[in-house]
């Protein structure tokens, strides 16, 4: 991992020196600059870190006894809700991209059919309000019923910031769960999680 790493951080100062020699800095591709997406730039979410995080989640999900249900079930319709940001990240349009990859993922699984967002926004917009703290299971049924829904997936993404002496850890978590529409049950949830730090 060291090696890998201190690879990573010689090709990048390689291009820099090279923006350098020609006149200043440069756009690169990361199919130029191999390595280029496996160095952390901060301590903010990436796109890498989402996708660890979706992926241990939904490694989660295929291995619960839920599958084995919705196989019963002969592919019930699922709806992916809105991701929650509970953190101080400007990370709202990353994760609506994180909604799509769940529902590519619960595609190509193949147990259940996937009722897109766009083809009821209104519908979606309101069981989505009422993800908050004052989850009511019985409007979340009824709704769910009316877009033609047995069961919804959400989440929502939080954090823990700690700093001490000019260093900072932050550690991510993405929780998502599976709810059935008609009870309001939670019948899978897990949390998944990665630490960004700045060390001296």
């Amino acid at each position: 991992m060291a090696r890998r790493s201190s690879k990573a951080f010689l090709m990048i100062a390689a291009v820099a020196l090279s923006s350098l020699a020609c006149g200043g800095p440069r756009a690169v591709r990361g199919s130029d600059v191999a390595g280029l997406d496996d160095e952390a730039m901060g301590t903010g979410l990436d796109r890498r870190d989402l996708q660890l995080m979706l992926h241990e989640n939904m490694e989660s999900l295929q291995a619960s006894a839920l599958v084995k249900r919705w196989e019963a079930e002969n592919r019930p319709a699922v709806a992916v809700l809105s991701m929650r940001n509970d953190t101080s990240e400007h990370i709202d349009s990353v994760l609506n991209a994180l909604i799509t990859e769940v529902e590519t993922s619960l595609v190509n699984a193949g147990h259940v059919r996937v009722i897109s967002r766009d083809s009821q926004p209104e519908m979606i917009k309101e069981v989505e309000k009422q993800q908050s703290d004052a989850f009511d299971a019985s409007t979340v049924a009824r709704l769910g019923n009316q877009v033609g829904v047995r069961y919804f997936v959400t989440g929502r993404v939080y954090s823990a910031d700690e700093r001490q002496s000019g260093e900072r850890r932050v550690q991510y978590f993405l929780f998502m769960r599976v709810l059935d529409v008609e009870t309001g049950d939670i019948l899978w949830q897990n949390s998944a999680a990665v630490t960004k730090a700045i060390v001296n």
